[in-house]
């Protein structure tokens, strides 16, 4: 779509953001890991060829990059900051322990007219304003980096504040090179592109370094595709003629229905966890058309190649499906699994969902398993969760009482092989079931996590993050404000009853303006 006509429909629809600043710099490949490493390159760079020492820094959680020079030379370094072209940095003093976007709410200004109050300042926060060409996307002081200036007491440099390694190195210490994943949690050690200057104390391998590969697995169908539908309904024609217990809330339409959902999860992933190492997209023979299967990061794995026995197959059941993912061939031992209405909201880190030791974080929902019996139970999520109960209860006598939020599901490959091996035989019943049954359990989005738990292998975490209902009357107004805040870190976007044409126009126009960067392993000019 012309970027003007989706401004004026997003002007119409959806027109709480705020306005871009005038400076800013236009990026087809905006994103905030493009402007973090655009950020942090001009820094060193500047710094470099005015012959100011400096070195980075591994920083602690939730800051961006960070650039350390001798407190002496704060005057030099300031002054090539400030010759960088027509396009300034900004700056900003960062007050000591602030941590937050607005570089300790400060307003950026160009490093000369903000001279005054970055005289005595021990750290500063640098960036640029970048923006999409729709003006839908600004990044600027979250996305930037600190400049520090270190103290020197006697032989040794001190830091100002806390970092993730060491406060302390020699002051003629030895310069060598480090990756730039030691120095911005967006990148991982496999998605390297650039190594930085550092000292020897920020290379060393942490207790807490999340360095272990973590792909990202969907599950995905198309319910427009004619040959699908004819295999769907094929099946479930046999299926009535022999049994008349079938849910309608496994067979509904909306279980099936893609609003081109799978793309703009791709891009949430790849804007706001660059760091995932592959992505598997499990289907029933299908393939998006805009995806470019040849790019070497996504892999379409058709049910065939996953399934212990093909021979159920077709199945139309996510829990059937899910109890399979384990079996890709090539998947990491710690992988992630998304459903395509899940979004990342902003930037996120591995820790979120993993530690450095493996353990898994998972995110309890306050909605809680109705108790009763399964079979009594009209929604077969429901009812999976109570199998899930029962199938805990046995092994350990406790209760799972609450679901988990719609958010990405934290895995270990090794974990889901031997939950298989305990409990054959509600995976293979599960595994056969070709549409949701109340017999069904929930393994990766439910029952994994709570066996892990009760192992000491995966424990509770904390995400900022929301519901919407699409066919909620209210779900304009809470898009408009998702889209201007930009401040979940996970939402699920997903409808509880049949959506309009213009509820579906609204959502194609927020998921454009929300995640207006294309992935690299989508097709140009392909809808």
């Amino acid at each position: 779509m012309p970027v003007v006509t989706l401004y004026r429909r997003l002007q119409r629809r959806l027109p709480l953001w705020e306005a871009t600043p005038r400076a800013a710099l236009v990026r087809a490949d905006a994103s905030p890991l493009q402007a973090r490493r655009e950020t942090l390159d001009l820094v060193c760079s500047l710094l470099s060829e005015a012959g100011v020492g400096f070195f980075c820094v591994r920083p602690a959680p939730g800051r961006p990059p960070v650039v350390a020079v001798e407190v002496g030379e704060r005057a030099r370094a300031l002054a090539a900051l400030a010759h960088c072209g027509a396009i300034p940095l900004l700056a900003a003093p960062q007050p000591y322990g602030r941590q937050g976007s607005r570089a300790g709410g400060e307003q950026l200004r160009p490093i000369r007219r903000a001279a005054a109050t970055l005289q005595d300042a021990s750290i500063v926060r640098l960036a640029m304003h970048f923006t999409s060409p729709s003006r839908t996307l600004r990044l600027g002081a979250e996305q930037g980096c600190d400049l520090e200036f270190w103290s020197r007491e006697g032989d040794a440099l001190v830091a100002p504040r806390p970092n993730g390694a060491c406060d302390v190195v020699p002051a003629d210490g030895e310069i060598v090179e480090g990756g730039e994943e030691l120095f911005n949690t967006l990148v991982s050690a496999a998605r390297r592109e650039r190594v930085y200057p550092t000292r020897p104390e920020f290379t060393r391998r942490l207790v807490d370094d999340i360095d272990f590969p973590i792909d990202a697995v969907y599950t995905w169908v198309d319910g427009a595709d004619p040959a699908w539908r004819a295999r769907r309904d094929q099946t479930l024609g046999g299926m009535r003629a022999v049994c008349d217990g079938l849910s309608e809330m496994a067979t509904t339409e909306a279980r099936f229905t893609s609003r081109d959902e799978l793309r703009y999860s791709l891009r949430s992933l790849w804007m706001y966890a660059p760091w995932i190492n592959r992505v598997w997209i499990v289907t029933d023979g299908q393939t998006p058309t805009w995806l470019d299967g040849s790019h070497p990061m996504v892999t379409v794995v058709d049910h065939k190649e996953i399934f212990t026995d093909p021979s159920v197959l077709p199945v139309f059941n996510s829990h059937a499906i899910e109890t399979q993912l384990h079996h890709i061939e090539g998947l990491s031992e710690h992988f992630l699994y998304l459903n395509d209405d899940f979004f990342l909201g902003r930037p996120l880190s591995p820790r979120m969902f993993f530690e450095a030791n493996g353990v898994t974080r998972f995110f309890p929902s306050s909605v809680h398993v109705p108790f009763g019996a399964p079979e009594h139970e009209e929604s077969p999520v429901h009812a999976a969760g109570m199998n899930n109960r029962r199938v805990l209860e046995d092994l350990s006598g406790r209760t799972l009482a609450q679901k988990l939020k719609h958010v990405p599901y934290a895995l270990r490959r090794s974990l889901m092989y031997e939950l298989e091996e305990r409990f054959a035989a509600d995976f293979e019943a599960t595994a056969r079931s070709t549409f949701r049954t109340t017999s069904d359990i929930s393994a990766v989005s439910s029952l994994a996590h709570y066996y892990a738990y009760l192992n000491g292998r995966a424990v509770p975490g904390t995400v900022d993050y929301t519901y919407v209902d699409l066919a909620v009357p209210k779900t304009p107004a809470k898009l408009r404000r998702m889209l201007a805040r930009r401040r979940h870190d996970v939402f699920c976007l997903n409808d509880t009853a049949p959506t309009t044409g213009e509820q579906d126009a609204l959502l194609a126009d927020f998921l454009e303006a929300y995640f207006p960067t294309a992935a690299p392993f989508e097709l140009s000019g392909h809808s």
